[in-house]
């Protein structure tokens, strides 16, 4: 058997040549088709003036297209979306609405060892338009939403100032119009932010009395999507970026540490039968009578509130007990009232726009009209919270009574 596979090696061994390069050369030259979808197109050379609808920052539409390639059938049969790309010279775009035509010249391969138009004999696809639009520069508001996650333990979310932005874009005109009617929209996330942090601003900032703490945001956070660039992250430009920051309450529990005076409302519509002659409030128990005023002389407390709002109204807290007509054992309404609110407001207002630029977290340029009706909000905010505790965990209760003739509150 060894001389069948050795005798005349040397004309064999040509044989087996001529035949691989036969095979090879025949091989090489069998045409196949193939369609092939979602290909990238590349611009290059595109204009100052102008931009094409739906180019990506990265140079590539966000449209793709299908063709269908003639050509070598041992390149053609391997070929595949991420083999090749289109290349587009934007130079040569004479018209708003081009209708492109592509050879094998637009063709690149993506792997470097294949000269890919050398093995293409024709190229086919769908009709492709590709729209150009003068570029715009325009102010887009970003809004920031409600933010996502829990406040760190202890802390209570109070906004997002400033509570927009405007972000100057530029693209094509039509994209960017519609991003300037729809605006954009950047949303916090809450559960980013450490406990540890938040305490070491409180400590930083105790001796100012705030317990409002503002945390500013850090340079990675101050981003936004564009939608019409894939949804790619771009910086804040707007220069109020700088003072961005997610400001919280602290929560404590908020001595009154001041007398409140207690009064009695009677209703109109009952002063025949319950009136301040028959009916008049007495001293006795934790009422006392002080300079002709009744005050109830008790150690009272606050919560979910701030020291600032706390300071502007602690002198202008009352006790309402709600006369009316006698049922037997029955307790008689009562309320914490706060009085003249509106002065109180501005006075709130203006304490917080004071202290907050005393102590730098005031914008350069001075306070806005948003930042005052978003401290007005916050004072009102504050207003539905107000109620009295005795312990963190235990309301003051009132039983004031009609007792033989009078009034008392035990």
């Amino acid at each position: 058997m060894t001389w069948l596979l050795l005798g005349n090696w040397q004309r064999k061994l040509v044989s087996l040549m001529t035949a691989l390069i036969i095979w090879l050369f025949v091989n090489h030259s069998i045409t196949e088709t193939k369609t092939i979808p979602n290909i990238p197109i590349r611009i290059v050379n595109p204009p100052s003036d102008k931009t094409i609808i739906g180019l990506l920052p990265n140079g590539t539409l966000k449209k793709r297209m299908t063709l269908v390639l003639s050509g070598s059938k041992d390149i053609i049969q391997n070929l595949e979306p991420g083999d090749l790309e289109v290349v587009i010279d934007a130079s040569m775009i004479d018209h708003d609405d081009w209708i492109v035509k592509i050879s094998k010249k637009n063709l690149r391969s993506l792997i470097s060892t294949i000269d890919l138009p050398s093995h293409i004999t024709n190229v086919s696809h769908n009709e492709f338009v590709i729209k150009q639009t003068p570029v715009v520069t325009m102010q887009v508001p970003v809004t920031f939403v409600e933010p996502t996650g829990e406040a760190p333990e202890g802390y209570e979310f109070l906004g997002v100032w400033p509570q927009t932005l405007n972000q100057s874009i530029s693209g094509p005109a039509e994209e960017i119009q519609r991003l300037k009617n729809k605006g954009m929209k950047v949303t916090f996330d809450l559960g980013k932010i450490q406990k540890e942090m938040l305490d070491q601003l409180y400590a930083a900032q105790k001796s100012t009395g705030r317990d409002e703490i503002f945390f500013q945001i850090p340079a990675e956070w101050k981003k936004v999507q564009v939608n019409f660039r894939n949804n790619a992250l771009e910086d804040f430009n707007d220069p109020d970026a700088d003072h961005l920051r997610i400001e919280f309450l602290k929560k404590e529990f908020l001595p009154i540490d001041r007398n409140i005076s207690i009064r009695v409302f009677y209703p109109l519509e009952f002063v025949n039968s319950v009136n301040p002659e028959k009916f008049p409030l007495v001293k006795g128990g934790k009422v006392e009578m002080e300079k002709g005023l009744f005050i109830l002389n008790f150690p009272l407390f606050m919560r979910n509130i701030s020291r600032h709002f706390l300071d502007v109204i602690r002198g202008n807290l009352e006790i309402v007990i709600i006369a009316q007509p006698k049922v037997e054992n029955s307790v008689l309404d009562w309320s914490i009232d706060v009085v003249n609110i509106s002065d109180l407001e501005d006075t709130y207002v203006a304490y917080m726009i004071t202290n907050e630029s005393m102590f730098g977290f005031g914008e350069a340029q001075g306070y806005s009209k948003k930042r005052e009706e978003m401290l007005r909000q916050r004072f009102r905010t504050y207003l539905e919270r107000v109620s009295l505790w005795v312990t963190p965990r235990e309301k003051l209760s009132l039983d004031a009574m009609i007792e033989t003739n009078k009034i008392q509150v035990k």
